[in-house]
């Protein structure tokens, strides 16, 4: 299974315009995958997951239904303070990572509305997952001055960027 990560729990960020077009990519080349994003995760599995027994029961249903059937992973992130959110570390450090990341695979998209479309927190992410024994996909597309490249309506009208975009997830398919 594929999982879309949208990996920031703020809400109408334009990190998740970018998923949003990820998805429905993914969808007009009929990849079956869940679109996940921590928007929707209770906030006290970011901060009150340490020696809790019993073990958060939103967590528990998203491990053994999203993350330990998932093989591979699409990450969207957006930039924070020149890295990515502490609530995805803090998300993923809350998990089994030996059974929800493992052995997978992944690929990351940075979304900033600076230059450099986070590319610092793109490298440390994928530190962070090469640490967790996941294979990162070497197409990591860093996607600057989203503000400029998404219009009133949400949707991304950068022609260079959804072609990017429906390059690197065509090769991620086939990796």
């Amino acid at each position: 299974m594929i999982t879309l990560f949208h990996g920031t729990p703020r809400p109408n960020s334009q990190s998740r315009k970018v998923a949003n077009y990820y998805d429905y990519l993914l969808g007009e080349k009929n990849v079956k995958h869940f679109f996940f994003t921590l928007e929707n995760v209770d906030k006290t599995i970011f901060t009150d997951f340490y020696n809790t027994v019993p073990k958060n029961p939103q967590l528990v249903s998203i491990e053994e239904g999203i993350l330990q059937p998932t093989t591979k992973y699409i990450f969207i992130i957006p930039e924070y303070n020149g890295s990515f959110p502490g609530t995805l570390k803090a998300f993923i450090d809350a998990t089994d990572v030996k059974s929800c990341f493992h052995g997978k695979r992944a690929c990351i998209t940075g979304v900033a509305a600076g230059r450099a479309g986070n590319l610092r927190g793109i490298d440390q992410f994928s530190n962070i997952l090469h640490h967790l024994k996941m294979e990162v996909m070497h197409l990591k597309l860093p996607l600057s001055a989203i503000d400029e490249n998404i219009d009133a309506n949400g949707n991304l009208i950068n022609e260079e960027y959804k072609k990017m975009i429906d390059t690197q997830i065509d090769l991620f398919l086939k990796h």
